[in-house]
């Protein structure tokens, strides 16, 4: 049987200000959130400046109750300075003096003011300021202060002592976190160290930090042990050959080493055999605050042979610069050689020998809660190149073939992943991504463009199967978390792209669909996917669904 609610009568017993709507009557479930509701309106008068507003007595009876409400006076700064805060602290807490003179008295206001004061202080060395009013006078409700600071011993950070097995080093840690030895105390970087660590894939905390101090000085005190992190993974796809009819198994294996040299760098190494007589090598490196420094090393080597027709070389280098938010941006250098295998590719028009020379700048934006099975967060990487195409002459080709064709030109590459993981419950969880890449030239061949499919952008085709200039795929995928590192997972991947290498433009909106399962085992994750995808006017058959196995070992 449902309660009867409590009615609340509000009885004024002077004059209602005019600037307080107060209401006559209130309705609460029960005593206790009757209790509640008298409060917050007690605090809401409070915070129009009648600072002794009260309820002188309240009648109880069984189903309602009478709350004798008296406001009092209002009470006014007359003037409320500033004395010997500095300005800078005034500013992180708004404070304006004329905003206190000849105005209500808002306690929610005033401690705002303190408030941003202190916090000010603690970030920039001096935990221990204090604030209080001096030459404090109340005339006939008028309030007059003087508002001034104590800041007392600057402290800074003394030591960073990490407890535990882990094996990073020291410096390197202290640029990730952004607390170095020496500086002044920051309260806002002590706070975000869970959060940070918590990103390091590497890192187990087995304790929260904490802080020792002594005067002038603090220890911050980590307790951290190894994590398994590196990882080797394998993949398996099996798809019908179009021109045999038989079962062709491809080969997608990669080697991820992280902190390797316990200073938080990544090596990757990616070989892939897609189809006979087609193999990629891919191989990265990532090397932050070198030096001891913000800036970080990227180096990069890519080859890919594509049957007999042609095979594409590419280097690059980079900088990184890092932000306090372990985000970063970086500049990089970027050199692709294409060289057509075989004449009779050139001669048909859509392969051909050339050298790229790429100058770009990026900017890299994460911040998940767990990189291989997120719950929440965003990442974001996009980068922006420009650039010149020198088309190289080959010997084993008439010259002829070069007339119509412009030998130097500028090229322009624009790239965009981005993503975000809704929590919807506690283990479910959406992820929407977009991810694109458009190349602009005014002589394209198809051993230059891009190559898009498969696994790691639209699920259901063959891997690297279409040729496009410029593409976007966008992907909602619902996942069920089992454990830390095992899900279940539909998918959906829309897709667009065009290929302007060919003479007919040729454009379309792929789709694929499917579901997918990974679980975590003694020797590791374990994946299996099922795709099917929709091309130009062909329907969908079962018959030709994509089947991926994968394998990921943590070491």
């Amino acid at each position: 049987m449902q309660s009867q609610n409590i009615y609340i009568e509000i009885q004024p017993t002077d004059d209602i200000p005019y600037n307080l709507n107060i209401p006559g009557h209130l309705t609460a479930e029960d005593s206790a959130t009757t209790i509640s509701k008298l409060k917050q309106l007690k605090s809401e008068i409070l915070e129009k400046g009648y600072l002794t507003a009260s309820f002188d007595s309240i009648q109880w009876r069984t189903d309602s109750v009478t709350a004798f409400l008296r406001f009092g006076q209002l009470y006014k700064w007359a003037f409320l300075r500033s004395g010997n805060i500095p300005e800078a602290y005034l500013s992180a807490s708004r404070f304006r003096e004329k905003m206190y003179t000849d105005k209500p008295f808002s306690p929610k206001a005033f401690a705002r003011v303190i408030e941003g004061s202190l916090k000010f202080a603690e970030n920039n060395g001096f935990p221990f300021a204090t604030i209080r009013l001096d030459s404090l006078r109340i005339v006939d409700q008028n309030i007059y202060a003087v508002l001034n600071m104590d800041r007392n011993m600057l402290t800074v950070i003394d030591s960073i002592i990490l407890k535990g097995d882990v094996k990073t080093n020291r410096s390197y840690l202290q640029n990730y976190l952004g607390i170095r030895v020496g500086q002044p105390y920051n309260q806002s970087n002590l706070d975000r160290i869970p959060s940070r660590l918590k990103e390091l894939p590497f890192i187990k905390v087995i304790k929260p930090y904490e802080v020792g101090m002594r005067p002038g000085k603090a220890d911050i005190y980590l307790y951290l042990d190894p994590k398994k992190a590196s990882n080797f993974n394998g993949i398996i796809g099996i798809m019908p050959d179009i021109n045999t009819g038989k079962t062709l198994i491809t080969g997608d294996v990669e080697l991820n080493l992280l902190n390797s040299f316990r200073q938080g760098e990544t090596l990757n190494l990616k070989w892939q055999r897609l189809q006979s007589r087609t193999q990629e090598l891919n191989s990265a490196l990532h090397y932050p605050f070198l030096f001891n420094t913000p800036f970080g090393l990227e180096l990069g080597f890519d080859l890919y042979r594509r049957d007999t027709l042609f095979s594409n070389i590419s280097a690059l280098i980079g900088a990184q610069y890092y932000f306090k938010s372990g985000n970063y941006a970086r500049l990089f250098y970027e050199n692709n050689q294409s060289n057509v295998i075989s004449s009779e590719a050139f001669s048909i028009n859509e392969f051909i020998d050339s050298r790229i020379n790429l100058y770009g700048v990026g900017l890299n934006f994460r911040d998940i809660d767990y990189k291989f099975n997120p719950s929440k967060g965003y990442f974001t990487e996009a980068s922006i190149a420009a650039g010149t195409k020198t088309i190289l002459k080959n010997p084993n080709v008439e010259a002829s073939e070069y007339d119509n064709l412009q030998l130097v030109s500028d090229i322009y590459n624009i790239t965009l992943n981005t993503g975000l993981y809704i929590p919807l419950a506690t283990r479910s969880v959406i992820m929407m991504r977009i991810r694109g890449a458009y190349l602009l030239n005014d002589n394209m061949f198809k051993n230059e463009i891009f190559r898009i499919g498969g696994l790691k952008t639209i699920r259901g085709f063959n891997e690297q199967s279409i040729f496009a200039s410029g593409y976007g795929v966008a992907t909602i995928e619902y996942r069920f978390l089992l454990e830390e590192n095992s899900n279940i997972f539909l998918f959906f991947d829309q897709g667009a792209y065009e290929d302007r290498s060919d003479p007919n433009l040729i454009s379309d909106t792929p789709f694929g669909l499917g579901a997918g399962i990974n679980f975590e085992t003694n020797a590791g994750v374990f994946s299996l996917t099922y795709a099917l995808g929709k091309q130009f006017d062909n329907e969908i058959e079962i018959r030709n669904g994509k089947i991926h196995f994968g394998f990921i070992s943590f070491f």
